[in-house]
Protein backbone atom coordinates (compact mmCIF):
# COMPACT_ATOMS: atom_id res chain seq x y z
CA UNK A 1 0.00 0.00 0.00
CA UNK A 2 1.48 3.41 -0.78
CA UNK A 3 1.50 6.57 1.60
CA UNK A 4 -1.96 7.90 -0.17
CA UNK A 5 -3.70 5.16 -0.05
CA UNK A 6 -2.35 4.47 3.55
CA UNK A 7 -3.72 8.38 4.07
CA UNK A 8 -6.92 7.93 2.76
CA UNK A 9 -7.67 4.83 4.19
CA UNK A 10 -6.67 6.48 7.88
CA UNK A 11 -8.65 9.37 7.36
CA UNK A 12 -12.16 7.57 7.02
CA UNK A 13 -11.62 5.98 10.17
CA UNK A 14 -10.91 9.20 12.20
CA UNK A 15 -13.85 10.43 14.67
CA UNK A 16 -15.18 13.67 13.76
CA UNK A 17 -14.46 16.23 15.66
CA UNK A 18 -15.87 20.14 15.91
CA UNK A 19 -13.88 23.75 16.20
CA UNK A 20 -15.18 26.14 18.29
CA UNK A 21 -13.28 29.61 17.10
CA UNK A 22 -13.88 33.02 19.16
CA UNK A 23 -12.66 36.47 17.22
CA UNK A 24 -11.63 39.41 18.83
CA UNK A 25 -15.09 40.71 19.17
CA UNK A 26 -16.73 37.72 21.17
CA UNK A 27 -18.33 36.13 17.87
CA UNK A 28 -17.98 32.39 18.20
CA UNK A 29 -18.34 29.64 15.45
CA UNK A 30 -18.47 26.08 15.41
CA UNK A 31 -16.39 24.24 12.79
CA UNK A 32 -17.47 20.80 12.01
CA UNK A 33 -16.58 18.49 8.86
CA UNK A 34 -15.50 22.00 7.33
CA UNK A 35 -19.05 23.76 7.86
CA UNK A 36 -18.97 26.80 10.10
CA UNK A 37 -22.34 27.55 12.07
CA UNK A 38 -22.44 30.41 14.15
CA UNK A 39 -22.72 30.16 18.04
CA UNK A 40 -24.16 32.64 20.45
CA UNK A 41 -21.17 35.17 21.19
CA UNK A 42 -18.78 34.44 24.42
CA UNK A 43 -16.25 36.40 25.49
CA UNK A 44 -12.97 37.16 23.73
CA UNK A 45 -10.33 36.15 26.33
CA UNK A 46 -9.42 33.46 28.45
CA UNK A 47 -11.22 33.15 31.64
CA UNK A 48 -8.07 33.07 34.30
CA UNK A 49 -10.11 30.47 36.72
CA UNK A 50 -7.36 29.93 39.43
CA UNK A 51 -5.99 33.10 41.34
CA UNK A 52 -2.37 34.35 40.63
CA UNK A 53 -1.63 35.99 44.12
CA UNK A 54 1.76 37.13 42.84
CA UNK A 55 3.10 40.40 43.28
CA UNK A 56 6.32 40.97 41.33
CA UNK A 57 8.75 43.92 42.94
CA UNK A 58 10.30 44.85 39.65
CA UNK A 59 11.97 48.03 41.19
CA UNK A 60 11.62 50.17 44.28
CA UNK A 61 8.12 51.95 43.81
CA UNK A 62 7.13 49.40 40.90
CA UNK A 63 5.28 46.24 40.93
CA UNK A 64 3.37 44.35 38.46
CA UNK A 65 1.19 41.36 38.84
CA UNK A 66 -2.14 39.65 37.11
CA UNK A 67 -5.67 41.06 38.42
CA UNK A 68 -6.10 38.79 41.40
CA UNK A 69 -4.58 41.05 43.30
CA UNK A 70 -5.71 44.37 43.12
CA UNK A 71 -9.12 43.11 44.59
CA UNK A 72 -7.28 42.24 47.85
CA UNK A 73 -7.03 44.30 50.49
CA UNK A 74 -4.21 42.63 52.48
CA UNK A 75 -2.17 42.20 49.99
CA UNK A 76 -2.20 45.88 48.37
CA UNK A 77 -1.61 46.86 52.35
CA UNK A 78 1.21 44.62 52.80
CA UNK A 79 3.17 45.69 49.82
CA UNK A 80 2.11 49.64 50.62
CA UNK A 81 0.90 50.05 47.07
CA UNK A 82 -1.64 53.37 46.67
CA UNK A 83 -1.73 53.68 43.06
CA UNK A 84 -3.15 50.72 40.31
CA UNK A 85 -2.77 50.91 36.82
CA UNK A 86 -4.92 48.66 34.63
CA UNK A 87 -4.06 47.77 30.89
CA UNK A 88 -7.15 46.65 29.09
CA UNK A 89 -8.88 45.94 31.55
CA UNK A 90 -10.97 47.73 34.70
CA UNK A 91 -10.21 46.79 38.48
CA UNK A 92 -13.45 45.28 39.69
CA UNK A 93 -13.70 46.60 42.92
CA UNK A 94 -12.11 49.97 44.24
CA UNK A 95 -10.90 50.71 47.36
CA UNK A 96 -11.15 54.53 48.86
CA UNK A 97 -7.66 54.83 49.71
CA UNK A 98 -6.06 53.95 46.53
CA UNK A 99 -6.22 56.03 43.11
CA UNK A 100 -6.83 54.01 40.09
CA UNK A 101 -5.54 54.86 36.14
CA UNK A 102 -7.23 53.01 33.34
CA UNK A 103 -5.47 52.13 29.91
CA UNK A 104 -7.58 50.82 27.29
CA UNK A 105 -4.78 47.92 25.17
CA UNK A 106 -6.18 44.83 23.45
CA UNK A 107 -3.66 41.59 23.82
CA UNK A 108 -3.49 41.30 20.25
CA UNK A 109 -0.47 41.63 17.92
CA UNK A 110 -1.90 44.46 15.92
CA UNK A 111 -2.75 47.03 18.89
CA UNK A 112 -0.99 50.16 19.10
CA UNK A 113 0.79 49.62 21.92
CA UNK A 114 3.17 52.64 21.66
CA UNK A 115 0.20 54.62 22.53
CA UNK A 116 -0.13 53.25 25.73
CA UNK A 117 3.57 53.31 26.45
CA UNK A 118 3.34 57.23 25.88
CA UNK A 119 0.61 57.43 28.39
CA UNK A 120 1.54 54.51 31.11
CA UNK A 121 5.18 55.79 31.84
CA UNK A 122 4.43 58.98 32.79
CA UNK A 123 1.47 57.81 35.38
CA UNK A 124 4.25 55.22 36.22
CA UNK A 125 7.54 57.50 36.89
CA UNK A 126 4.69 60.25 38.96
CA UNK A 127 4.01 57.88 41.22
CA UNK A 128 6.62 54.94 42.18
CA UNK A 129 7.37 57.23 44.75
CA UNK A 130 4.02 55.61 46.30
CA UNK A 131 3.94 52.43 44.90
CA UNK A 132 2.19 51.79 41.76
CA UNK A 133 0.50 48.30 40.81
CA UNK A 134 0.37 48.19 37.43
CA UNK A 135 -1.40 44.75 36.18
CA UNK A 136 -3.78 43.18 33.06
CA UNK A 137 -5.81 40.01 33.37
CA UNK A 138 -3.24 37.36 33.85
CA UNK A 139 0.05 39.84 33.92
CA UNK A 140 1.53 37.51 31.07
CA UNK A 141 1.50 40.19 28.38
CA UNK A 142 0.49 43.75 28.47
CA UNK A 143 1.22 44.69 31.84
CA UNK A 144 5.01 43.36 31.12
CA UNK A 145 5.04 45.45 27.60
CA UNK A 146 4.31 48.25 29.61
CA UNK A 147 6.86 47.80 32.62
CA UNK A 148 9.33 46.51 30.29
CA UNK A 149 9.16 49.75 28.18
CA UNK A 150 9.40 51.94 31.23
CA UNK A 151 12.57 50.54 32.11
CA UNK A 152 13.43 50.84 28.70
CA UNK A 153 13.13 54.12 29.18
CA UNK A 154 14.28 54.76 32.81
CA UNK A 155 17.48 52.66 32.56
CA UNK A 156 18.40 53.73 28.52
CA UNK A 157 17.88 50.07 27.72
CA UNK A 158 17.08 48.22 25.05
CA UNK A 159 14.23 45.98 24.73
CA UNK A 160 16.38 42.36 25.27
CA UNK A 161 18.22 43.97 28.74
CA UNK A 162 14.46 44.83 29.88
CA UNK A 163 12.72 41.95 29.04
CA UNK A 164 15.18 39.70 30.88
CA UNK A 165 15.23 41.81 33.74
CA UNK A 166 11.51 42.00 34.25
CA UNK A 167 11.30 37.65 33.45
CA UNK A 168 14.00 36.89 36.56
CA UNK A 169 11.26 38.98 39.10
CA UNK A 170 8.21 37.40 37.61
CA UNK A 171 8.80 34.12 35.17
CA UNK A 172 5.59 33.74 33.39
CA UNK A 173 5.45 36.86 31.18
CA UNK A 174 5.59 36.79 27.36
CA UNK A 175 4.68 39.81 25.74
CA UNK A 176 2.67 39.12 22.44
CA UNK A 177 4.88 39.03 19.49
CA UNK A 178 3.38 42.43 18.01
CA UNK A 179 4.31 44.19 21.19
CA UNK A 180 7.71 42.63 21.45
CA UNK A 181 8.57 43.87 17.54
CA UNK A 182 6.89 47.39 18.53
CA UNK A 183 9.64 47.71 21.89
CA UNK A 184 12.36 46.44 20.15
CA UNK A 185 11.65 49.20 17.37
CA UNK A 186 11.65 52.11 20.09
CA UNK A 187 14.25 54.81 19.72
CA UNK A 188 16.49 55.40 22.64
CA UNK A 189 16.68 57.48 24.20
CA UNK A 190 13.81 58.58 25.17
CA UNK A 191 12.82 61.06 27.95
CA UNK A 192 10.51 60.37 30.65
Amino acid sequence: MDLNSLIKSKKLHLKACKTIVTNMLGQKYEEINGEKKELPPGIPFVIDSKPDLEIACVMPGLFLSSQDPVVCKELLEKYEIRHILSIGIVAPVKFNDMKYYHCDLLDVPESNLLIAVNECIKIIHENRNENILVHCNAGVSRSPAIVISYLMALENIFYDDAYNKVKMIRNCIKPNEGFVKQLKTLQLPFVL
